[in-house]
């Protein structure tokens, strides 16, 4: 029964959401880097974002994030585990017989156990570290941090030149309970006199996987949907958002991108996109092959579902103000949340409790400041 009361509310939120944004301008909040309670680490930017710095290991930045976000965090996990208590015999369903358990947390602990040799260690290490600095059980954790992989989304991924300057948009949409995100700002330690990339990931507080983020090289990371054309469905490998940590962490160029997903053990069946100052990709990426599709100026992947809003209105993609205020709320995407980069800033909206992201507020963040702000 609970269940279907939280799809009830979820599809009432979608259907309020689409009628308000036939009449809503999004607001751009400039002041942003400055606003609401500060400590030490983190900065509420509102109630369902935060903005934290983290640095070391990535063990240690763990622990940091979770020691500074312990009530954040907690409230988060119980409320997703809850959700999937509530939904177990809906994604049991999305679960191969392989890893089939009586309850979903089984079957995901499963998949883990059956994979994590190709997970990414770093976010092993981070999850690890958010354990210890919250002091939430590994394994609640980890159910979130999988969850990702098991179910669809639909999302709209653009790179184009506007007025001589690349503008970078991800809309990411995910049908999931309401929590906060966060915008991390992750510095990894020197290890053997290599000098990691500081970069930035905005998600859901409590996974840690990259899905939209960028690098102080400008390097710009999203993912778009499951594409079951591209070949055959496979589990076994390094999930998407564990590659990117890797890509924005290491990579000075998108030839350095190229070769980290030629060689990394991949899943799933994506659409990637990878872009910087000059050039934007998309990959078409399975188990079987890794396809170029487009290496050009300007880039687009668009989910099937999407391809109707995008093509009547992507006419408003011709200065930052329209695309967050004209072209982002009627093309309708972005129910979880969206991150734009244009000219040295980002701009993230994340949804609330009656608005999703993108009907909401943007708020607007120096990439300077963001990369220099310890």
């Amino acid at each position: 029964m609970n269940n279907l009361f939280h799809w009830l509310i979820y599809y009432i939120k979608c259907g309020v959401n689409i009628l308000y944004s036939y009449i809503n301008n999004n607001f751009i909040n400039q002041t942003s880097s400055n606003q609401g309670t500060t400590t030490q680490q983190n900065e509420k930017i509102s109630k369902y974002l935060y903005k934290i710095h983290l640095q070391g290991s990535y063990y240690e930045m763990g622990k940091q994030y979770g020691k500074s976000l312990r009530r954040v965090l907690e409230k988060d996990v119980k409320t997703f585990i809850q959700f999937l208590k509530n939904n177990n015999d809906l994604y049991q369903q999305k679960i191969i017989e392989k890893y089939k358990k009586q309850t979903i947390f089984g079957s995901l602990l499963s998949y883990y156990e059956d994979n994590k040799k190709y997970f990414n260690p770093d976010i092993i290490e981070f999850t690890k570290g958010v354990s210890e600095g919250s002091t939430i059980e590994y394994k609640k954790l980890l159910y979130a941090n999988l969850f990702p992989d098991i179910t669809d989304n639909h999302c709209i991924l653009v790179s184009k030149i506007i007025e001589n300057k690349r503008m970078n948009l991800r809309t990411f949409d995910l049908g999931c309970p309401q929590v906060t995100h966060s915008l991390i700002v992750f510095h990894p330690e020197t290890i053997n006199k290599v000098h990691p990339n500081k970069y930035i990931s905005l998600n859901a507080s409590i996974v840690f996987g990259v899905v939209t983020g960028i690098s102080e090289k400008h390097i710009f990371f999203g993912e778009t949907y499951y594409d079951e054309t591209l070949g055959e469905l496979n589990y076994n490998g390094m999930p998407f958002h564990h590659i990117s940590h890797k890509i924005l962490k290491s990579c000075n160029n998108l030839e350095d991108a190229d070769i980290i997903l030629e060689k990394c053990n991949r899943t799933s069946n994506l659409q990637l996109m990878i872009s910087q100052k000059q050039n934007a990709r998309i990959y078409f990426s399975c188990i079987d092959n890794l396809i170029l599709d487009q290496n050009k100026e300007n880039v687009v992947s668009v989910t099937p579902i999407e391809q109707g809003n995008f093509k009547k209105n992507n006419h408003y993609l011709t200065s930052i103000e329209n695309v967050i205020k004209e072209f982002i709320p009627r093309t309708k995407s972005g129910e979880l949340h969206i991150m734009v980069s244009y000219d040295n800033k980002i701009y993230v909206s994340v949804t609330s409790d009656i608005l999703q992201s993108y009907n909401n507020t943007f708020y607007e963040f120096s990439l300077d400041e963001l990369f220099e702000n310890r």
